[in-house]
């Protein structure tokens, strides 16, 4: 019996879901930050394969921040090697030990935990440097960020702390600085939104290819990333531009999802992330209108007349124009059942 109380070969599995647990992941969340099947997660954490392979090892100590140690005798992954230096062994915490989480409220998880990340303003600084991953931000757009037009008198001084905070919780290696600007420097495995684009990339190129259905996978990895809006803990980064064109790219990736699944027969399945799309925005016509095809497709022709009608109401009374185009199509395919599970509407008679 081990420490744990389980035999070496259960070893693994028990690690992987105390790490995931820990981290606040889903198995299927873990699954897609270390481009691992969830099965392959799900058989190491029910102890059905003993001995993963070296790769999905090391894939999965870096991801979940464990001990390369712990793993010695229960995988492929030989004891000693640089891997042997961990950071507990040395009193550091070394770069591959982080996670970053902005999809969502902004977290970072340390050596697997949920880090405090001090006062708000630190917890602004990071947020900000976090969604520019590897771009030099310069000290006054930190201060114009944080403090608008107004700032005050400490406001380079205040900057320079929070960084010195920063430095000390995320290690040297992950934050850099020459001065008077700063660089985060992380990778799709540390920071969820470089995962996100990653996934929704790999998902583009596979609608581009002819492969609609291996798109679907990938669109539905990426999206199962996002917790909430980008950043909504910290609400001077509200309307940031770089928060905003994060929002975007994932309303872009809702719509080519519903689209790539249309033509697989699958709409059903885009119907959650419409909807939390035309909530989050209640006058975006172009979603709106997918997602009255969706519905269509999927039979529910009334709730997708009564999706027409209620953005009809709401635009006129509020906004005092008429549905675009989008919108007027969409409602005219509805009517005439001129859509197609398998594809786009093909009018008869042509």
């Amino acid at each position: 019996m081990t420490k744990y109380g389980y035999e070496p070969a259960a070893r693994i599995g028990v690690l992987i879901a105390e790490g995931r647990r820990l981290a606040g992941l889903t198995q299927q969340q873990l699954a897609d930050l270390a481009a691992v099947s969830v099965g392959a997660v799900r058989d190491l954490e029910q102890g059905r394969t003993a001995k993963p392979r070296r790769d999905a090892a090391q894939t999965l100590t870096r991801v979940l921040g464990l001990d390369p140690s712990q793993l010695a005798g229960t995988t492929s992954l030989p004891p000693g090697g640089k891997d042997a230096s961990t950071s507990a062994q040395h009193g550091r915490i070394a770069p591959d030990d982080i996670r970053l989480g902005v999809l969502g409220p902004l977290m970072v998880w340390r050596e697997g935990a949920l880090t405090s990340l001090g006062a708000p303003r630190q917890r602004a600084v990071l947020g900000l440097l976090a969604v520019h991953p590897g771009s030099v931000v310069h000290r006054e757009t930190i201060i114009d960020a944080i403090w608008g037009h107004r700032p005050p008198a400490s406001a380079v001084a205040m900057v320079q702390a929070y960084a010195s905070g920063l430095r000390r919780l995320l290690g040297h290696g992950l934050l850099a600085s020459d001065g008077t600007s700063y660089q985060l420097t992380v990778t799709g495995a540390q920071l969820d939104a470089l995962a996100f684009t990653g996934l929704a990339d790999r998902a583009s190129a596979a609608r581009a290819s002819g492969d609609p259905a291996a798109a679907c996978e990938w669109y539905e990895r990426a999206l199962r990333l996002w917790r909430g809006e980008a950043l909504s803990d910290i609400g001077t980064l509200r309307g940031h531009p770089a928060v905003t064109e994060l929002a975007e790219r994932r309303r872009s990736v809702v719509l080519d999802y519903a689209e790539a699944a249309a033509a697989t027969g699958r709409a059903e399945r885009t119907l959650p992330q419409l909807r939390a799309l035309t909530c989050r925005d209640e006058f975006d016509e172009r979603a709106h209108a997918r997602l009255m095809l969706a519905l269509a497709v999927c039979g529910q022709q009334a709730a997708a007349l009564r999706v027409f009608d209620k953005l009809r109401q709401r635009l006129d009374d509020e906004l005092g124009i008429t549905p675009g185009a989008d919108l007027r199509d969409a409602h005219l395919r509805v009517l005439r059942g001129q859509f197609s599970p398998r594809g786009p509407a093909i009018v008869a008679g042509r």
